[in-house]
Parts: structure tokens; C-alpha cells; sequence
């Protein structure tokens, strides 16, 4: 039932069978309730932010999440990718910057999917997409100040300089 109830995961990289998420409890209920009332605001700090990654970043060798026209983001993740993710991750952990790879391994090569009878290679895009994306902080306490810092870093890490 654990691992039913948090998307199959035995630990934050390994789904072992495909499950839900059922997690919300009557104190969550009254903070969904309040951020709720605030989340124009915060999307559109969210947004801000994204945009001053991109600013900030122009010319990096570094893949930003991009906005088409008829698209209309709220960044929940803000998932870049980077050639050397490994090593910028590292690089950005050193100077205090926490970020994530949602998909080390890819879905298909997960426990879960064995039965479905999928082996390394058949995905390939996916497979290598899943050595190069790194979960940037994008969330809306971040001041300008945080991401000229983070993008900073990167560009440092990059070997480009800003």
C-alpha cells in the first residue's frame, strides 16, 4: 500500500509497480485552500522568474524550457538541459544551489515496466533526454538576485562567461 499510494516509488528514483498519489489529509486541505487564493500571484512569479533564467542565460550552453505563443506555462518544474548536467550539478551543490533530475531513469527501464517486455535502446530519445535534464529553483520565493546568482553559476560551471 506504500508504494500504491506514492506513485509506485520504493525510493525518489525507482518505481517498482505503477500506483496513485492519494495524499491529501484536512491540514493540506486548508493549505491548498489559502496558496489557492494566491495563485495568479504566484504562477506569475513563477513566470517572471522563468523569464530571467532566459535573460540571464542567453547564449549558455544550456537548454531552458521555452513558451510558445499559444502556450501559457506555470513552470511547476523548470527543466533544463545541459550536456554536462552531472557536472553542473555538482558544480551548482557546491555553491549551496539545490536541484533535481525528476527521470534519472527512464519509465520504460523502471521495475514496473518489466512485464511490458521494453529494453534499453528501444528509446532512445528518451534514454539520453534522461542524462541531460536538471530541474533548475524556479519557485516564487526566488528574488532577482537568486537567479542572476544560479545563472551566474551555470555560466561559470559552462565555461561561458556571462
Amino acid at each position: 500500500m506504500r508504494l500504491l499510494r506514492n506513485h509506485g516509488l520504493a525510493d525518489r528514483d525507482t518505481v517498482a509497480e505503477f500506483g496513485y498519489v492519494s495524499r491529501l489529509d484536512a491540514v493540506q486541505a486548508v493549505v491548498l485552500r489559502y496558496r489557492l487564493g494566491r495563485l495568479d500571484e504566484l504562477i506569475e512569479r513563477r513566470r517572471n522568474n522563468a523569464q530571467l533564467y532566459r535573460d540571464f542565460l542567453g547564449g549558455a550552453p544550456i537548454e531552458l524550457p521555452d513558451e510558445k505563443p499559444y502556450e501559457y506555462h506555470t513552470f511547476v518544474n523548470f527543466v533544463s538541459q545541459c550536456d554536462r548536467r552531472d557536472e553542473l550539478q555538482k558544480h551548482l551543490a557546491e555553491k549551496g544551489v539545490q536541484t533535481v533530475v525528476h527521470y534519472n531513469t527512464p519509465i520504460h527501464l523502471q521495475p514496473a515496466a518489466q512485464s511490458l517486455g521494453v529494453r534499453r535502446g528501444q528509446f532512445p530519445v528518451t534514454e539520453h533526454l534522461c542524462t541531460r535534464i536538471l530541474a533548475l529553483p524556479a519557485n516564487q520565493s526566488l528574488s532577482r538576485s537568486d537567479i542572476e546568482f544560479i545563472s551566474a553559476e551555470i555560466r561559470d560551471s559552462l565555461g561561458r562567461s556571462s
